[in-house]
């Protein structure tokens, strides 16, 4: 007999082992994946996020300088330190501090109290969807589902050491590339994304390793990525991450957000287990909270458009422009 469950969190990475870390009672991680595999992220995040959740142990490298680097010139912005840190390792201790059950199994869809897969059905009266780009939605549903702006990136591992995260616009056609070197101890993470959904990018990681004389790239990892909010509420479920568009454009952070609102469904989740609260409630009270922050999202998206476009000198401007003291903090 399959064991009864409090909760379900569809999504073993960031978002989903958020929640779970905040709930209580019998919880199971379903995921198509192990935990730890299947990293689409250049693994960087500001350095309080690790300090406060007690990772500083994952941590490859500090950074304090953000360098943008256009055709005519190099903008360093030093807003807060970040790091750069082990994304299997991280995910395995944040799954050990879970306490939850793990299940390899792909998702065939997920509404309240239900969720399909191909290792059966699992029953449970919260659900956190935080399976990604892909969403948890039923087949029939999901393109539907999916949050409206897709976007695309690969990386590589190189052998190379260095200091601070590089950033390097490439020319605007329209569909401008945004290219990274991030040193992490041993070696540097050289990557690049584009925000138009294209993801023929095979052959721009390679210019780019060469002239930044890295070499060939080795294993690339990567995927599509959302940057515009939808509803984080579907079918009596707590949406998470990218399954909720929650990646913050411009700066192409999805780590940050799928942490904190992962955390946020997370606890309104154990109200909802003890008693405090009811589902509709809980839900209503996440919503709220993701709307709060839903005009910055869209001034970001705005200005993720418009970037795309602009003129090269116009976005050394613009690179000058935030590293001022005025706009900075």
């Amino acid at each position: 007999m399959r064991r009864a469950y409090d909760a379900r969190v569809c999504g073993g990475s960031f978002g989903g082992l958020a929640a779970a870390q905040q709930m209580g009672g019998r919880v199971v991680v379903l995921d198509r994946l192990g935990i730890g595999e299947g990293e689409a992220s250049a693994s960087a995040i500001p350095l309080a996020c690790l300090a406060n959740m007690g990772m500083a142990h994952v941590i490859d490298q500090v950074h304090e300088d953000i360098v943008i680097h256009t055709r005519r010139r190099s903008q360093v912005l030093r807003f807060f330190p970040f790091s750069t840190f082990d994304y299997r390792r991280f995910c395995m201790d944040l799954f050990q501090r879970t306490g939850a059950d793990f299940v390899r199994a792909r998702i065939r869809s997920a509404r309240a109290g239900r969720v399909e897969t191909t290792e059966g059905v699992f029953e449970a009266p919260v659900v956190v969807d935080a399976a990604g780009w892909r969403t948890a939605a039923p087949r029939a549903e999901r393109q539907a589902a999916r949050a409206p702006r897709k976007s695309f990136g690969i990386e590589a591992r190189q052998p190379f050491r260095g200091e601070g995260l590089h950033f390097y616009v490439g020319p605007s056609r329209g569909n401008r590339r945004f290219y990274w070197a991030f040193p992490a101890g041993d070696h540097l993470r050289a990557g690049l994304a584009t925000y138009t959904g294209e993801s023929d990018l095979s052959d721009d990681l390679v210019r780019f390793c060469h002239d930044l004389r890295l070499g060939e790239p080795g294993p690339v990892h990567g995927g599509f990525f959302t940057s515009r909010l939808i509803d984080p509420v579907r079918d009596g479920m707590f949406l998470v991450g990218d399954s909720a568009g929650m990646c913050l454009p411009v700066s192409g952070e999805g780590i940050r957000p799928a942490l904190v609102y992962g955390q946020v469904a997370g606890r309104l989740a154990e109200r909802v287990r003890t008693g405090e609260m009811t589902l509709p409630e809980a839900l209503a009270a996440y919503r709220g909270i993701v709307a709060s922050r839903a005009r910055g999202y869209r001034i970001l998206d705005r200005l993720q458009t418009v970037l795309g476009l602009l003129p090269d000198p116009l976005f050394a401007a613009f690179a000058r422009a935030v590293a001022g003291d005025r706009v900075l903090p």
